[in-house]
């Protein structure tokens, strides 16, 4: 979400939901499968060619966090779905493909994709090298949320203050200033109608980790450093929820390494397992 970020690690996040479609075993925790046709040339053929790359315990830990957050949170947007909410909004949305693979929803559901324009125009030239045409029911929304507010975004739009709305902000926070996080969850808890809901993920601050799953931070964050996208924010749980009550979200669920390992993984054979420092965040507006 800064003014250089270009498609760095959004590219990276794709290429972990490719990997996972091709290489992990079954049932698959989320597919995508148009996640390998936005990756480059040089990571496409990687996947090709050498899949066993991909196999360290580093990047199985890194795969699990990124698919079950995608999965986690699609979930809970078919519970609002059933709620009879009309509006998504994929804050910070890289290279996310569920408004081109869910033609299903084209007549119920409009789709704001949230991200900085540098970003949002490098995906839009991807889509259209790929053919892939944009969805009648999706808006583009260009911010750099250290510069402006979700609430100026949001307004300058289609979207819909009188109906509720889902969020989901995956893999985004790390990268913003503390003030930048609060500002946007602050925008949703007063911006939006009684229903509104967000999924967000924090990563947990680094003295409450592990040696090993320090270590693993240690790998996305300089990854993350050299293209440019340094992390900049890490979140104690409770202290963050008793913000979100302040700022007005009246219901507030964690989603723990714990819980998603149950719900997930259980049975699993492939080696994917997921670090303690998962965490996803469940805040809902009104009743």
């Amino acid at each position: 979400m800064e003014a250089s970020r270009s498609g760095g690690t959004a590219e990276g996040t794709a290429l972990m939901r490719a990997v996972h479609l091709a290489i992990d075993g079954d049932p698959k925790i989320f597919a995508d499968p148009l996640a390998a046709s936005f990756l480059g040339p040089e990571l496409a053929t990687a996947l090709k060619t050498t899949p066993q790359m991909f196999q360290t315990p580093a990047l199985r830990s890194l795969r699990a966090v990124f698919v079950v957050r995608h999965r986690y949170a699609e979930d809970e947007l078919a519970k609002a779905l059933a709620r009879g909410v009309s509006q998504y909004v994929i804050l910070g949305a890289g290279l996310d493909s569920f408004a081109y693979r869910r033609p299903d929803l084209r007549q119920t559901l409009h789709v704001y994709e949230v991200d900085h324009p540098a970003t949002q125009q490098w995906k839009r030239q991807r889509l259209t090298d790929l053919g892939i045409a944009i969805p009648d029911n999706l808006t583009f929304i260009p911010i750099d949320f250290e510069v402006q507010t979700l609430a100026e975004g949001l307004a300058a739009s289609t979207f819909r203050h009188d109906e509720p709305a889902f969020f989901s902000w995956l893999g985004v926070t790390q990268y913003l200033t503390a003030n930048a996080v609060f500002s946007t969850l602050q925008d949703v808890a007063s911006s939006t109608a009684p229903g509104s809901a967000i999924v967000f993920q924090i990563i947990l601050p680094l003295s409450t980790l592990s040696a090993e799953d320090q270590a693993v931070v240690a790998v996305a964050s300089q990854h993350a450093a050299q293209q440019g996208e340094p992390w900049r924010s890490f979140f104690e749980p409770q202290a963050l929820e008793t913000q979100l009550r302040v700022m007005g979200f009246t219901e507030v669920c964690h989603f723990e390494s714990a819980e998603a390992s149950t719900r997930y993984f259980q049975g699993r054979t492939d080696g994917l397992q997921l670090p303690h420092y998962f965490e996803l965040i469940t805040a809902r507006v009104g009743s």
